[in-house]
């Protein structure tokens, strides 16, 4: 560690993505990456190894709402439970040497992995002078619908649509406007008429998830530039959440939005980070990016945004983005496979009673038709008796269909799921499962589920 101690801070976070790799790697090839030889993830990173998160949200909530000894597996919020990249670990590891924590510009080699990362597996020219950083992804989008839009102005939705998007909008001081989409063949795709007739002047600002939390969708080309044409035609700017854009399943590709052309890209401003992608939500790293000048100026300037990014979180970031190929497309082989025992479970004859489950397109989120099952365990006088329930425990909130699915699951197969309602219009009956944990953990879930499911007769 004496030659890091010697070397500049600047020149250090340089320079160091690639001394990682190089110290992680040795002489002894995959073992030293911490690989294994096994033959989980393709080309030897050993996704079924189970993890324990010690402080892992996603598991803390669900022992806090139903206690730990009555949960076997926490599927609810959009985490991986896989170890980090080894090289990340190892760059971290060398840079808490280094015995200085004060003020540090983000270096050019930061904005240059990113420029790289999409013009490798994306084709997409990424310009730095575009790029802004920071700490997630709502802080950016919240500052662009305060500088777009008018005073109180609305948001547009296209749901079911990431829960996340309504409290960005009620933090940015606009209304949510939600626009369901038509689901066609078992995919859900844009209602343009619906969007047109919702679009007016208090609306200069359409969320596009793109890919789609929490159904799966990865928009074809034309199904975005009808978006597209629609939100230029009354003035709407496209804010693009690209955030599980890394995640395909096979066969399947992923197009960027500003991707499609020039007046698409100068109407539109992109979002993306590598939290989901690497697991790296707690390093607070997020950047936009947007090609004309003035959506720019009016989210940094009419919405206040303010940069900000951890040295940590940029490392392990420009670490990922520079030696992540691999891992990631390994994972998204492992992801896939999984995706494929759903199907075969679920369409087994005589298993999981009441549910339904198509492959999406990609994603580590399983969308789930559970009508059957809301038929059973979520009907209007059972609502009401878990709204009574909550409220006499002094927990007065509203109680949908999905949230009584979500306590039956927990309750009876001891996994915690999160309920349809969460994504707005459209997702009745439905609930969403991570599934991105070791396949010992998911087919413990399935299995859980499918014996309650059973249970019920």
């Amino acid at each position: 560690m004496k030659k890091i101690m010697e070397l500049g801070r600047r020149s250090f976070m340089k320079g160091v993505g690639l001394s990682a790799l190089a110290t992680a790697a040795g002489s002894t090839g995959a073992n030293a990456l911490g690989q294994s030889g096994g033959m989980s993830g393709g080309k030897g990173y050993d996704f079924d190894e189970v993890f324990v998160r010690q402080n892992s949200r996603k598991w803390i909530a669900a022992y806090n709402a139903y206690g730990k000894d009555n949960i076997d597996v926490a599927m609810g919020t959009a985490d991986l439970d896989f170890k980090e990249l080894p090289q990340v670990v190892e760059a971290m590891k060398q840079r808490a040497e280094y015995e200085n924590y004060g003020y540090e510009p983000t270096p050019d080699s930061f904005y240059q992995s990113i420029i790289d990362w999409n013009r490798e597996r994306y084709g997409q020219e990424v310009k730095k002078e575009w790029i802004r950083t920071s700490s997630a992804l709502k802080p950016g989008m919240v500052s662009s619908m305060r500088g777009l839009n008018p005073y109180k102005g609305k948001v547009i939705l296209l749901t079911p649509t990431y829960s996340g998007f309504r409290g960005a909008i009620n933090k940015a001081g606009m209304r949510v406007e939600m626009s369901p989409m038509k689901r066609v063949n078992n995919r859900w795709t844009f209602d343009l008429e619906d969007l047109k007739n919702r679009l007016d002047y208090e609306t200069k600002c359409v969320v596009l998830c793109n890919p789609n939390n929490p159904s799966g969708e990865f928009w074809s080309a034309e199904e975005m530039m009808g978006l597209g044409d629609v939100c230029i035609d009354h003035g709407a700017t496209v804010l693009s959440d690209e955030i599980h854009c890394d995640f395909p399943n096979k066969g399947v590709k992923f197009i960027p939005y500003a991707s499609l052309g020039e007046k698409y890209a100068n109407t539109s401003i992109t979002y993306r980070s590598p939290s989901k992608t690497f697991g790296q939500a707690c390093l607070r790293v997020a950047y936009f990016f947007t090609q004309n000048e003035d959506l720019m100026n009016a989210t940094m300037i009419g919405g206040g945004h303010e940069e900000g990014v951890n040295t940590f979180g940029v490392l392990a970031a420009e670490t990922a983005f520079r030696e992540g190929a691999q891992w990631i497309d390994d994972l998204n082989v492992y992801m896939n496979e999984r995706f494929d025992y759903i199907v075969d479970y679920v369409n087994r004859p005589g298993e999981m009673p009441g549910v339904e489950f198509q492959k999406p397109d990609g994603l580590y989120l399983a969308w789930f038709d559970c009508n059957g099952l809301k038929e059973k365990v979520a009907r209007p006088e059972q609502v009401r008796a878990l709204h009574d329930k909550w409220r006499d425990e002094g927990n007065h909130r509203r109680v949908t269909p999905e949230m009584c699915m979500q306590e039956w699951i927990a309750r009876n197969a001891r996994i915690h799921l999160q309920p349809g309602s969460s994504y707005g219009i459209g997702a009745e009956g439905f609930m969403r499962m991570n599934i991105g944990v070791p396949h010992a953990l998911l087919k413990k879930a399935l299995d859980n589920w499918n014996a309650a499911l059973k249970s019920l007769g």
